[in-house]
């Protein structure tokens, strides 16, 4: 690995954990009861797309893991499995969005953003479903699901329009790799 490519990630990585600081204290971007608006994702996609999927996968890694163990993000879970559907997969996945699949014989970023936001949005509903069900129903019932899903959904899909809105300008900006 070059040391080039290692600046680029630590740039990318602390720019994460900057717009997720925002995301967490603008009281607007947040809902009630976990989740918010995260700016953090839009960072690790560059990082994806400027420096290829293995780089941008540790770069979402490295922003869950210095997020968790420096920050304090993060730290609210009840067991491992909730956790890596919350906060490790989510996190982790946003740097793959480069290997989405390819139109046009390019990739296209739309495409990587729209699949890498499924993906976090499905990780969080399961949680969701068997974590964080309603009082009254159970783990896995139909409550719980149609509960998880409305509450995911929009702070998730936000995240997606930001990130759609945002990365494409940012992206025309850096110089692109082959991938």
């Amino acid at each position: 690995m070059k040391v080039k490519d290692l600046v680029f990630m630590g740039m990318y990585v602390a720019l994460a954990l900057v717009l997720e600081s925002v995301s967490q204290i603008v009281p607007i971007l947040q809902m009630p009861l976990g989740g918010s608006i995260n700016l953090g994702v839009i960072p690790i996609i560059l990082a994806s797309y400027h420096l290829g999927w293995k780089k941008g996968w540790s770069a979402g890694f490295l922003w869950w893991f210095v997020g968790f163990t420096l920050f304090g993000f993060n730290r609210w879970y009840l067991n491992p499995a909730q956790y890596f559907l919350d906060y490790l997969i989510p996190d982790t996945i946003i740097g793959i969005a480069c290997v989405m699949p390819k139109l046009f014989m390019k990739n296209n970023l739309y495409t990587g953003i729209v699949l890498v936001s499924v993906i976090r949005f499905l990780a969080n509903v399961l949680s969701g479903v068997f974590f964080y069900f309603p009082e009254g129903s159970a783990p896995g019932s139909f409550g719980a699901w149609v509960y998880s899903i409305n509450y995911n959904l929009w702070y998730n899909l936000a995240t997606m329009v930001v990130a759609i809105i945002i990365a494409p300008i940012l992206i025309k900006r850096i110089p692109m790799r082959k991938i």
